[in-house]
């Protein structure tokens, strides 16, 4: 089943884009993180309440489902390589990419923990759910003296709002990066993640001054899916 997966998954891969799949976790993810970051920084400011309860309710089940998200990502990245596209050249941006990119699943998964552990921690009232459907059990740690709750409470508390920031600075890197590549490298790294995007244009073309001499034609670089293949 994984080798009739990953010769699909080429199909799209071998022309510089990621798999349908593969793009579907990225924006939905990429939806619900910036969701939550709005919707937590909100809740924040609500009085305590009702209405702040419900609110968390609410972003404890789409955390919830982020992380069972991650793990399904983790997973099908894992059986299917993504494309080598013109992000993938040796150098410094791709080390930092590497790194962005691990960086983001340890923020996506610590974030969704953290915040599971803090109401597992301190309110037994909130039935947990995932993606408000399925019941989410708590994490074992009703066994603690009350001082043991809430140190773990300020611990994993902590822990949530540092990596509140570091993921809000990754994201900014993240869209940098992109505009980078897009705008200034005319490169296939942003169309290679888009949705409905059929083909790649691969990289710029060449285009050489005017002169008095006879003009020559116009060449292309290859795409990286061409180099691939060359290689191959």
């Amino acid at each position: 089943m994984i080798t009739r997966l990953r010769a699909w998954a080429d199909t799209h891969t071998s022309e510089g884009r990621w798999s349908p799949v593969a793009i579907t976790f990225h924006w939905t993810m990429a939806a619900l993180v910036l969701f939550q970051l709005v919707w937590g920084w909100w809740t924040s400011g609500i009085p305590v309440g009702g209405d702040k309860v419900a609110a968390y309710q609410l972003h404890a089940d789409v955390g919830l489902l982020i992380l069972l998200l991650a793990v399904l990502r983790a997973i099908w990245r894992l059986m299917i390589p993504g494309p080598v596209n013109d992000a993938d050249d040796p150098g410094w941006e791709s080390t930092v990419s590497r790194i962005t990119h691990f960086l983001f699943y340890i923020f996506i998964v610590g974030l969704p923990l953290s915040g599971w552990l803090m109401l597992s921690a301190t309110a037994p009232e909130m039935q947990l759910m995932l993606g408000g459907v399925i019941p989410a059990p708590r994490l074992p740690v009703g066994t603690l003296s009350q001082e043991g709750l809430w140190q773990v409470q300020w611990a994993a508390e902590r822990i949530h709002f540092f990596m509140i920031w570091g993921i809000t600075f990754l994201i900014m890197g993240h869209v940098a990066a992109v505009l980078k590549h897009y705008v200034f490298d005319k490169d296939n790294v942003l169309p290679g993640m888009l949705p409905l995007v059929d083909e790649l244009e691969g990289e710029p073309i060449e285009i050489i001054p005017e002169s008095d001499e006879e003009e020559m034609p116009r060449t292309r670089k290859p795409q990286r899916s061409d180099r691939r293949k060359a290689d191959d």
